[in-house]
């Protein structure tokens, strides 16, 4: 079994050295750090993550944490793409991912609080943003590191990454509108009042400050009901833009059977899910970059382990968006 000792004697350096660079110590340059990982990885080293933590207030851990999730919940396609991208970091990093989850903030916070408390974790991402959180709360007073992903409700010096909602609801809005040439175009979201779902509405606004917006209750029954109510009292309607993929697939659907005179809706959402596939012909997706999002937040997340020249001031970063091309029928995911 290889060594920090072996890793030490190959690069010609101390074992302290080797120790430090292994753990992204900005004490170390960058150079150096390269070089060492470079042999260890040669070498064939295998961390051993019990012995360190030993030696260390701070765990080699990062925790994700979820919003509560009900038990059946299938809607994580998204958050999956993000812990992709995180873990590709954290693997780089040396770092394991752990979890948080429940089916209510009382079993999340349970379970950040078992992190910090137990397991001396000290970094964490946060898969949701929701004002006056219990769970930030108690990461404050045990001086974690956190980073955020989607613009904060309160932006007191918060790390966070995201994209730009606005601009993308206001562009994809244009995008179909100028496709179709579109009268009658409707935003469709839910009542969940999401950061996200706010202000991709504003930038469907901006691009069409006369037209119509409908919003959703979050129960499943219940939104087929009013969007069923809606379609038979609006017959003008000629376009759907949503605020995500699911959200366009329900409400077209609905369309489809309540509007006899546009049989399949042009619909414009975002987040190039599985369900921008079953929309089949017509049916557009914005890819928000998900896997971008989750790396930059690690990133973001690991800033301060970097050397005082190659630290960044900004306590956020703008992940770009893809808009889809328009007049290719069906989505390729």
């Amino acid at each position: 079994m290889v060594t920090i000792q072996d890793i030490a004697n190959k690069s010609g350096v101390a074992i302290s050295t080797v120790s430090r660079a292994l753990a992204n110590s900005p004490k170390i340059s960058v150079k150096t750090k390269e070089r060492i990982k470079k042999i260890a990885q040669e070498m064939g080293y295998t961390p051993n993550f019990a012995a360190r933590n030993l030696t260390q207030s701070e765990s080699n851990t990062v925790g994700v944490v979820f919003q509560p999730q009900a038990s059946d919940s299938t809607e994580n396609d998204f958050a999956m793409q993000l812990l992709f991208g995180i873990n590709s970091q954290l693997v780089a990093r040396q770092y394991l991912l752990t979890t948080a989850t429940g089916s209510n903030w009382s079993e999340v916070y349970n379970a950040v609080k078992m992190m910090v408390d137990a397991g001396q974790v000290r970094r964490f991402i946060l898969l949701y943003t929701v004002e006056n959180d219990p769970i930030s709360e108690l990461l404050r007073e045990n001086s974690a590191r956190v980073v955020v992903t989607g613009e904060p409700e309160q932006s007191n010096d918060i790390l966070y990454v995201d994209n730009d909602n606005r601009r993308a609801g206001e562009e994809a809005t244009r995008l179909l509108v100028e496709q179709f040439d579109l009268k009658a175009p409707l935003f469709v979201r839910t009542l969940a009042d999401w950061r996200y779902e706010r202000n991709r509405e504003i930038g469907f606004r901006a691009a069409q400050p006369d037209a119509q917006v409908l919003s959703l209750p979050v129960a499943f029954q219940a939104q087929k009901q009013v969007l069923e109510n809606y379609f038979d009292a609006h017959h003008e309607i000629d376009g759907l833009i949503a605020s995500d993929d699911k959200i366009g697939y329900l409400s077209r659907n609905q369309a489809q059977a309540h509007l006899q005179t546009h049989p399949k809706l042009p619909t414009i959402a975002f987040n190039r899910s599985e369900y921008a596939r079953l929309g089949g012909k017509d049916f557009y997706s914005v890819d928000m970059l998900p896997r971008s999002l989750g790396s930059e937040a690690v990133r973001l997340l690991f800033n301060d382990q970097r050397s005082l020249l190659e630290q960044t001031k900004a306590t956020s970063v703008i992940v770009p968006y893809r808009l889809p091309k328009m007049g290719i029928g069906t989505l390729e995911i």
